[in-house]
């Protein structure tokens, strides 16, 4: 036999730290240190029971904590405070005695540390402790209903696991109450709580400056930066235009937003449409795949040289549809040539001779391939580590080390292409990707970073880079094979959160309605399956299920127990003597109205043995039915 204020209590502990999992990444250090303080020494208390704290000294205690955590609310800081205060809270009522109220009260507590972690973060985690609260709260509220009639009360193994199969019972039928609130429940296009949201982390990611070794730091990070909802495509397309870098001063490139921007002619070639999912890596340029020529959504601003930013930096992940042209370059006609043979005056004439030998006997822009053979059959290597940061680093790149990563490839290329008087530029980005089949989507991580070329030739931007191909950092490495497969399968459950909870809004709320809509008012929907087929294949099956699943609750409630089958019998043999139990009548009651004595007494004994057994949540076993049937035998 097990109590049931036993089970509570490790319910109500497990339910305590389901609530501290969800907001444990929010709360300060000392926080998480006291409340795990706390929670030892009412685990303390619960075993030893040696002495029992005046519940006026933790209320007085739990004012003081209230108090304290008011007085640091600001309008920056608004959520923290108030979880730091419910944790400590909730630790607190776990060293009182606990009555029914006390339980109650401390599961709310755990419901609003998660409603709480929801309005900082909401990522799919919170669907993980949602599940295992929602479970813990039903399976505890259907005890309190036993201990409220008696605190110790003790029931079987056997009984326990039934109450815990009927909280999952509850559990399983809310689950699409819950989905289809969430599909009709009216939407904002803007969230009513955004403002409460702390922005997220920002991650390591491109700026409006890129020095000379900056981007290996990027490319050691493994973590997402964008998944991008589109076809396969091949792999030598895979290149995520974001930022473009025009001025170089002999260590760094920037961007010179200050020059007027000329207008770009249309480009042809094939369209890829992209829904991109980016994450907030703490900058305004916002990614596509190359030659993006549109990219929807508010407060977008478009540059000549097809790059898109954003009026603030990205702090909360962000949804955008993106179109881009598989062209072979960006056509330019009114060419800034200042702005893009631009070099710090006096640079590096030692780059400047070599240069001037490359291009001797060479015809036009054939010394282009020169320079790109130069790099890939030249004994130039990629590396991460080691890397020139010296006050002359592309020399040191070129003539001494002849190692570096794409920025050291890629700004080599472009300034000797200025000294030789081809205009060029450095675009910032990221290349490849992983394609997860399951979900539709590219998945790509910061450790994709990419710089690539582009040169003007024959009146249009062209991309060179000059980055020996299959060059992979020891990051890249780590991914393949059965991490990368792994990391992609559990991607697909975040991919899809993001896209069917997070994303979801008004507009596709009217999407839904509209398509429901259209498609009873036309003979045929518009996926090309007519009403017949729809109530042949969707209406019925859904039918046949709901009506089996109701099937299934019937028969359970309706399923007798070997108590309910023995008292059946007893009734169906006094009924034989012309004695009919009514309706709400209890059997004591019953057999009162017994005239026949030796019937009577026989039935007592059925009764008052049924009773010892029934009402001390004993088992019915087989010796036990056994007797029973004996009584009844000699009714």
């Amino acid at each position: 036999m097990v109590k049931i204020k036993g089970i509570l209590k490790l319910i109500t502990y497990a339910s305590v730290l389901t609530g501290y999992a969800a907001v444990m990444r929010y709360v300060e250090i000392y926080i998480s240190l006291s409340f795990a303080a706390l929670l030892f020494f009412s685990v303390y208390l619960e075993i030893r029971k040696t002495f029992e704290i005046p519940r006026w000294i933790l209320n007085g205690i739990s004012f003081l904590v209230l108090l304290f955590f008011a007085f640091r609310i600001s309008a920056i800081h608004l959520i923290e405070p108030i979880l730091n205060a419910l944790l400590i809270l909730a630790a607190i009522k776990l060293l009182e005695e606990k009555k029914f109220r006390d339980y109650m009260q401390i599961l709310v507590l755990c419901m609003f540390l998660l409603v709480g972690s929801s309005l900082i973060s909401l990522s799919s985690v919170f669907l993980i402790y949602f599940s295992i609260l929602i479970i813990l709260s039903t399976f505890s509220l259907i005890l309190l209903a036993y201990f409220s009639q008696a605190e110790d009360l003790a029931v079987n193994r056997g009984d326990i696991l039934k109450i815990f199969h009927q909280a999952l019972l509850i559990c399983g039928i809310t689950l699409p109450l819950c989905i289809v609130f969430f599909i009709i429940l009216p939407r904002t296009n803007y969230p009513l709580f955004n403002f409460l949201s702390r922005p997220e982390t920002s991650r390591a990611g491109f700026s409006d400056e890129v020095a000379l070794g900056e981007v290996s730091n990027i490319q050691e990070n493994n973590q997402v930066v964008l998944r991008a909802e589109m076809s396969k495509v091949e792999e030598h397309d895979l290149y995520w235009r974001g930022i473009v870098l025009d001025t170089f001063d002999g260590s760094a490139w920037r961007t010179d937003s200050s020059r007027p921007e000329m207008p770009l002619p249309p480009l042809d070639g094939h369209q890829i449409t992209q829904t991109i999912y980016l994450e907030p890596y703490g900058n305004r340029y916002l990614f596509a795949l190359d030659k993006p020529v549109h990219i929807s959504g508010e407060g977008v601003r478009k540059s000549g040289d097809l790059t898109y930013t954003l009026r603030t930096p990205l702090e909360k992940r962000t949804r955008y549809r993106a179109i881009s042209v598989m062209a072979p370059w960006i056509p330019e006609t009114g060419m800034d040539w200042d702005r893009y043979l631009q070099l710090p005056p006096g640079f590096s004439p030692r780059i400047l001779e070599f240069v001037k030998t490359l291009k001797e006997g060479v015809r036009g822009n054939d010394w282009i391939k020169t320079l790109q053979h130069l790099f890939t059959g030249g004994g130039y290597k990629y590396s991460l580590q080691d890397l020139p940061v010296s006050e002359t680093p592309l020399e040191d790149f070129l003539f001494v080390y002849r190692r570096g990563n794409c920025e050291y490839f890629a700004s080599a290329l472009a300034v000797m292409l200025r000294m030789g008087g081809v205009p060029s530029r450095v675009v910032g980005g990221y290349r490849g990707g992983y394609y997860n089949r399951a979900g539709g989507y590219y998945l790509v991580l910061q450790s994709n970073a990419h710089v690539w070329v582009e040169a003007y030739l024959n009146d249009g931007w062209l991309r060179i880079d000059p980055t020996p191909p299959h060059a992979e950092n020891a990051t890249m490495r780590s991914l393949e094979g059965g991490s990368m497969r792994l990391k992609l399968m559990l991607d697909t459950f975040n991919y899809y959160w993001n896209k069917w909870v997070i994303s979801y809004d008004l507009n596709k709320q009217l999407q839904i309605l509209d398509a429901v809509r259209s498609s009873f008012e036309k003979p045929h929907l518009k996926w090309g399956m007519s009403k017949r087929a729809l109530l042949q294949y969707i209406f019925l099956p859904l039918l046949l299920l709901t009506l089996g699943f109701c099937g299934y609750l019937f028969h359970v409630h309706r399923k007798k127990g070997p108590h309910e089958k023995i008292v059946a019998q007893f009734l169906r043999k006094m009924a034989s003597h012309g004695y009919e139990k009514g309706k709400g009548e209890g059997l004591e009651e019953f057999i009162r109205r017994v005239e026949d004595k030796a019937l009577q007494d026989n039935a007592r004994l059925f009764v008052d043995e049924f009773e010892q057994i029934y009402y001390k949540d004993m088992k019915f076993t087989r010796q036990a039915i056994s007797s029973l049937k004996n009584h009844i035998r000699k009714l």
